[in-house]
């Protein structure tokens, strides 16, 4: 550090010097270099941090939308949210309607419905269950129950064990923009109302987590 150095008269006859010390340029540059280092960890952290965070988040929502689809289910003889027309898996005004329906009468909160790593505006209210369009009940999940034919059920008695709404896209080993979590994985909730996280290599297919393929009928 260099030092830089005034001379000052002090009384009629001694002077003395002041001294103003001042980084190198070599010890600037560490200085500097200690911060990109510092940055380059703590950054990190922080992003783990926030992400472990949005998934527990994550995990209340579907845990609630479990929670909904089972007194959905108590409320419909046993049946979930399903309006396809006969011998119809996938139905888009059906989709649309009965998932509005079912945030509306057993959800109420369209919140419980965004996924807090979901870059997506938190819905103000569900009025479609368009995956591209806002206010949707699929911003940032899917559901099982929607791609039946209603001749299968479903019934949640017959699907205790397999999963009813998943992060979207978590099974998907290249990102995607419907992806919540990236390719690591995502949340999925089940019908006995527990939900976990799933790792991708785990999962049934890029939007299909495990056990869905082996309950799956139409």
């Amino acid at each position: 550090m260099l030092c830089s150095c005034d001379i000052m008269q002090i009384g009629p006859s001694y002077p003395s010097r002041r001294c103003q010390r001042a980084f190198t340029l070599v010890e600037l540059l560490v200085v500097i270099g200690i911060i990109a280092v510092l940055l380059g960890i703590l950054v990190p952290a922080v992003s783990r941090a926030r992400e472990h965070a949005n998934r527990t988040l994550c995990l209340t929502n579907l845990r609630a939308i479990g929670v909904a689809m089972q007194q959905y289910s108590e409320a419909f003889n046993n049946r979930l949210p399903n309006a396809n027309p006969p011998k119809t898996s996938y139905d888009y005004d059906a989709i649309n309607f009965v998932l509005s329906s079912f945030a509306r009468d057993f959800v109420q909160s369209p919140a419980s419905f965004h996924c807090p790593s979901d870059d997506n505006p938190v819905p103000s209210e569900i009025d479609t269950a368009d995956y591209t369009l806002p206010n949707s009940a699929r911003c940032s999940y899917d559901f099982y129950s929607v791609f039946w034919a209603p001749e299968y059920g479903p019934k949640l008695i017959k699907l205790s064990q397999a999963p009813l709404g998943w992060d979207l896209d978590g099974g998907s080993a290249k990102p995607t923009a419907q992806q919540n979590h990236g390719t690591s994985g995502g949340n999925v909730v089940f019908g006995d109302g527990h939900a976990e996280w799933q790792d991708r290599s785990k999962w049934d297919g890029p939007s299909w987590p495990n056990p869905a393929a082996r309950f799956y009928l139409p």
